[in-house]
Parts: C-alpha cells; structure tokens; sequence
C-alpha cells in the first residue's frame, strides 16, 4: 500500500481516522513497503449572506482565507508529528466543497485507500442530508475506509481481528474478494462472509455455486460461512456485528443511474451511516 489519503478537519473525528490510518500503514511498512499518509484539508468557501453591508461580506471572505491558511498550518504542524513518530508523509489543501475536492484529490494522486471520519448522526436530518464520508465513498474510484464516531466521541477499538464481508451471492465477487482476503492475510485477520436474507432481497442462484466458486480460489480455511435471517439487510448485519464482535465490515458497491439511487438508497451507504464499527467500501466494476 503506497498511499493512504486522511482528509482532516482537526476534529477528533478526523483524529479516529488517522489513528486506524496509521494502524493500516504501520503493518504495510512493517511488511517492508513504503507508505505514504497523505494529509488532506479542504476550506470550505465563503457563502455571502445579500443582507449583510458589503463592508461585512468583504470581512467574510478574509475570514474564509484565514481559515485556509490556519488550515495549512494545522497540516504542516500534523506532518511533521507523523514524520516523528515515523511516518512518510505528504499535505494537500483544497478549496471548495469538502466531498468533491476530496474525491478530486484521489483521482489525482490515485491512493491505494481513503481513511475518513463519520461523526456521529444524531436526528433525521442528518441522515437524510449524510455525510461527507459517505458521499466520498460512494463516489471515490478506490476503496474507501469510514471510521464512525460513536455518540458522546466513543469510538470502536483499532483492531482488524474480526472481518466481516457482506454478501448476497448472486454474483461473481473473487474479483472483490482478492483484496479483501489480501487484507485479510496481512493483517492475520478472522474473514467471515456474511449473507443476510431478508424479504426484500433477491435470492435467484444457488448460493452454493458462487461459494464453490469462492473456496476454488482462496481455499476454504480461509473464512467462516454465515447466513441470518433479518426484516431487513441493515438490521441483520447490525445485530451480526454486535453479536460476532466485527471489527470492520466490508461491503461492494455498484454504479447506478439516478433515479436507482433516489427510489433506492444504496444499502452500503446505508450502513456507512448506521454502523457502530468501521466500513470499508469497495468499488465493483460490472464485468
């Protein structure tokens, strides 16, 4: 793993993602691989209220660039910690809205990971408008990692023991899974493939056909075979999680038109912004 983007934004919601950032780097430059932590802020422009006196807007707007200029200060002073403590590092600074400069930066620099922080959803109106987290790894073209900050600022303990990875074995998934289990073994980590069936769900091959196909490739020694039945697949993976000890759960997700995405929200996101544990969101390519 080369690289590993942290979008920041000073919080200890940003500090949980780069504490599982450098838990993730430390094992691939224990591995004797050069990681770099890229270190990322974006400023937010300035919205000038049209009531406010000009005098009162052209103080907004100062405003706005001293807030980018505390920000690259904040990055220098967080990078040379991280080069302290042992860490390659690199810094970017972005203007503009926080998902789109963030994706932005990954299609430039191309990391092997994204690493952000979910802070914690407390009404309604926080889950219907989501996250910046969430948009960015709906949309980023690599994986990406969002650690969620549980309420009162708790948080899920750094570990990769247990493995979750959320399947509905309808599909050909050794193309997703080769990283996943790559992961896996890095890390000696627990893999256990989870299939949830609910009544909304499609259910049309037999699942022992793609689970032959999965045990030809990577050997059957390599995971543990679960299915539960829920009301639905976020409820289900919930109690999953909290019963089996999941320390992360991996889950694909899939291009869609528009309108596939208003009628139906995607399940991943869905529980990017619902889980109690780490989310690692991969991106699959339809073959």
């Amino acid at each position: 793993m080369k690289n590993i983007l942290v979008p920041t934004d000073f919080t200890g919601t940003s500090d949980l993602a780069l504490a599982w950032a450098k838990f993730i780097a430390k094992q691939y430059i224990h591995d004797g691989l050069e990681t770099t932590l890229v270190l990322a802020h974006v400023t937010q422009p300035y919205i000038p209220d049209t009531t406010l006196p000009t005098g009162e807007v052209g103080a907004g707007i100062l405003a706005a660039q001293e807030m980018e200029d505390v920000g690259e200060l904040n990055l220098h002073e967080m990078a040379e910690q991280l080069e302290r403590e042992g860490f390659t590092t690199r810094i970017e600074t972005r203007f503009g809205s926080i998902d789109g400069e963030i994706v932005e930066v990954a299609d430039e620099l191309k990391p092997d990971l994204i690493v952000m922080g979910r802070s914690h959803i407390d009404t309604f109106f926080d889950w219907l408008a989501g996250s910046s987290a969430a948009d960015v790894a709906m949309t980023a073209h690599c994986p990406v990692l969002v650690v969620p900050t549980l309420e009162h600022g708790q948080s899920h303990p750094v570990r990769l023991q247990n493995i979750a990875y959320a399947t509905q074995l309808e599909f050909d998934e050794n193309h997703i899974l080769r990283p996943v289990v790559n992961l896996v073994r890095t890390f000696n980590s627990n893999l256990r493939l989870v299939k949830i069936k609910a009544l909304n769900q499609p259910n049309v091959y037999d699942d022992r056909q793609y689970l032959d196909q999965i045990e030809s490739e990577f050997g059957r020694e390599r995971f543990v075979e679960d299915t539960v039945n829920a009301d639905n697949v976020t409820e289900g993976l919930t109690k999953y999680i909290k019963t089996n000890q999941i320390d992360l759960l991996i889950m694909a997700t899939r291009e869609r038109d528009f309108l596939s995405k208003l009628l139906n929200p995607s399940l991943t996101k869905r529980m990017v912004l619902s889980s109690d544990v780490p989310v690692l969101v991969y991106h699959a390519e339809e073959k």
